[in-house]
């Protein structure tokens, strides 16, 4: 048996084989930086999307500038992805992007209920070595303390002109969750029109309970913002992930800028073909 008929047997799909076959090629540099984002060939391709589609939407928009946030940070390998990954993307695009990280510092709180998944968390899950991570970053910012309390803080004190247009959601716990999405109650000068997000706990759980819960209630308790899921994402983004299920947008309708028009002209018409 080949390896890869082994690894079609084993249940990898052929196009998660294509994406490794192509991200052995961009890492010995013979794809274009370009291709590498376009396809998302890094190790969090799900950061890499969320990122390269909200730059180009801030730069549609007028912006020099963005803002993109990991709430959970837990041992920082993300953060430290997410911040080469914005470097990359803002040369690309031609913007400036501040990536900041938020957590405890010190693992997990306590659970309150059944809806943060005490079956699968403790206190203190996901501890950080702050010292290293703080060695190993060199642009991002790392806000440590509990959400409810950094958060409000940071927004205060959030520049003009840089707007947040993609956020990483893994912070495990239901009400944890429900602080993190009060970012989206902030004024609309502090938000992409569409901000992408990622929500990394909500595989194999239920709407009752954790992120899928924290997610519903902001949608009954606000009018005019909603997060959801854009239809047949999966199968619009290259190679068909898994991890498209877990990219979703929080539409803030009454923001100035919603129904600026972005699409170029060269997308929006369909000339008869000979």
């Amino acid at each position: 048996m080949s390896r890869v008929t082994s690894l079609l047997s084993e249940g990898v799909s052929k196009g998660l084989l294509r994406r490794y076959a192509l991200m052995g090629l961009a890492r010995t540099r013979l794809l274009s930086q370009r291709l590498v984002y376009e396809w998302a060939l890094v190790d969090r391709p799900h950061y890499a999307y969320g990122l390269l589609q909200a730059a180009r939407e801030a730069s549609a928009l007028g912006h020099s500038e963005m803002t993109a946030i990991e709430f959970g940070v837990a041992g920082g390998n993300g953060l430290v992805a997410l911040e080469e990954y914005a470097r990359d993307i803002g040369i690309q695009e031609g913007l400036t992007i501040h990536v900041v990280g938020f957590d405890t510092g010190v693992g997990l709180p306590a659970p309150h209920d059944y809806r943060d998944l005490p079956f699968l968390w403790a206190s203190g899950d996901f501890d950080m070595d702050v010292d290293a991570l703080r060695r190993r970053l060199t642009t991002a910012q790392l806000k440590l303390g509990a959400i409810s309390e950094t958060l409000p803080e940071f927004l205060g004190q959030l520049p003009a002109g840089r707007p947040i247009g993609f956020i990483s959601i893994d912070v495990d716990l239901w009400s944890s969750t429900v602080d993190c999405l009060k970012v989206f109650e902030a004024d609309a000068s502090n938000l992409l029109p569409r901000v992408w997000c990622y929500f990394d706990d909500i595989v194999s759980t239920i709407p009752d309970i954790g992120e899928l819960l924290a997610i519903h209630e902001f949608n009954q308790r606000h009018a005019q913002t909603k997060i959801r899921q854009p239809f047949n994402l999966q199968g619009n983004v290259p190679l068909q992930p898994e991890w498209a299920n877990q990219m979703w947008q929080a539409h803030r309708f009454d923001h100035p800028d919603y129904t600026r028009l972005l699409a170029k002209h060269s997308d929006r018409e369909l000339p008869l073909t000979d």
